[in-house]
């Protein structure tokens, strides 16, 4: 009888640990269930993407050719590093790592990577901003064999955006595009 009672007893610690490790948990205890925004979906089915796209949201890790990066926060300010941001307009503010995961050298800068607003080429995109704090993602910068390079790329965007595309696409030389990052970030 008391075996069953030990027994009973651990399958019910097990389930009770297996049940809050599941799930993303929100601040109120609730499970959060992350989904992407339309933006992204609408950007998918209008095909802006070249070869494999691979999506992801904060606090994911993306992986291509030439690097692993992550986006770990995102924010929105009026003003930032001494810069206002233009009348009806916002920056959004996003921290990304990067880290090389080839064993050569190569040069990348923020540049590399740009916005969506809307799923359309002609008037969708946003260019992230020149680098002019240290604290941003240089515009050019080499980046070693494993190294790992931080900082924030700011896109200066409409004040009613509410989701932002962060896109990275391979490039191997001229002529030749391989594959599609995306990162969905609501702001």
């Amino acid at each position: 009888m008391r075996k069953r009672y030990i027994i009973v007893g651990l399958c019910i610690i097990l389930i009770l640990a297996f049940t809050a490790c599941s799930g993303e948990k929100q601040s109120n205890g609730e499970s959060a269930k992350r989904e992407y925004g339309s933006l992204l979906q609408e950007a998918k089915d209008a095909k802006i993407y070249a070869g494999e796209l691979t999506t992801g949201m904060v606090g994911d890790t993306l992986s291509n050719n030439f690097f692993d990066w992550t986006i770990s926060e995102v924010r929105t300010e009026k003003e930032i590093y001494g810069k206002t941001a233009k009348e009806g307009k916002k920056y959004v503010v996003v921290h990304v790592s990067v880290t090389n995961t080839t064993d050569e050298e190569y040069e990348i800068g923020n540049y590399d990577f740009i916005g969506y607003v809307a799923p359309d080429m002609d008037s969708g995109i946003v260019d992230t901003m020149d680098s002019f704090d240290a604290a941003m993602y240089p515009d050019e910068a080499m980046l070693a064999a494993g190294e790992t390079k931080s900082g924030t790329l700011i896109f200066e965007v409409d004040e009613s955006v509410e989701e932002l595309i962060v896109d990275y696409v391979e490039f191997f030389g001229e002529d030749t595009i391989g594959n599609t990052n995306w990162f969905d970030v609501f702001v």
